[in-house]
């Protein structure tokens, strides 16, 4: 997941998801960051001004991430319902591998932080959308979906349904994988 995973940032972005991942986790301050990392507070703002720029990378590395799969998907599967089912599968499939980030991408880690930073996961979640709404277009185009369907709506709510699998996910600390059930959700999705 990480380009260079012995540099201090990747040492202070992985104590974060760990912290992230504890049950019922409280509000991270930069205090308890550095009490985890055995470090000072200064040691952490000499690698990232400020707790705002810490999460703004998680969410870029989550990002990148989730990005460049979806978008593999669409360039080596023509079948555009197929695409929806593998990129719906690959989000559901990144959150249950890091519980930490699903903390972020649900936005519950970052309600008492900079509302920047909830922007930046909105934006997220709208390109995400906006890659299964081509999957869609693709699939109405080729007859796979019913031809009265709108794409942008079908997205939005395939959108609607993962977000819902991750909240999920983060109410039960990690008892309800969002991956559970998939195949049977496919069929009531229309997948």
């Amino acid at each position: 997941m990480f380009d260079r995973p012995d540099s201090k940032k990747t040492v202070i972005l992985t104590a974060l998801i760990r912290m992230l991942e504890q049950p019922h986790a409280n509000r991270i301050t930069t205090a308890a960051l550095a009490q985890q990392l055995d470090q000072s507070e200064a040691a952490l703002y000499r690698h990232f001004p400020s707790k705002a720029n810490i999460f703004e990378s998680l969410i870029d590395l989550a990002k990148a991430q989730l990005l460049e799969d979806l978008n593999h998907i669409c360039a080596t599967e023509p079948d555009g319902c197929q695409q929806l089912r593998k990129q719906l599968y690959a989000l559901l499939l990144f959150t249950e591998r890091h519980p930490g980030l699903t903390r972020v991408l649900t936005g519950e880690a970052l309600v008492m932080e900079h509302p920047r930073l909830q922007g930046l996961v909105n934006a997220l979640i709208d390109d995400i959308e906006t890659i299964l709404r081509h999957a869609a277009q693709t699939a109405i185009n080729a007859n796979k979906l019913r031809e009265s369907t709108e794409a942008a709506t079908y997205a939005n709510m395939l959108m609607l349904w993962v977000q819902g699998r991750w909240l999920r996910y983060t109410q039960t600390d990690w008892q309800a994988p969002p991956t559970a059930g998939y195949m049977q959700h496919l069929a009531l999705l229309g997948l």
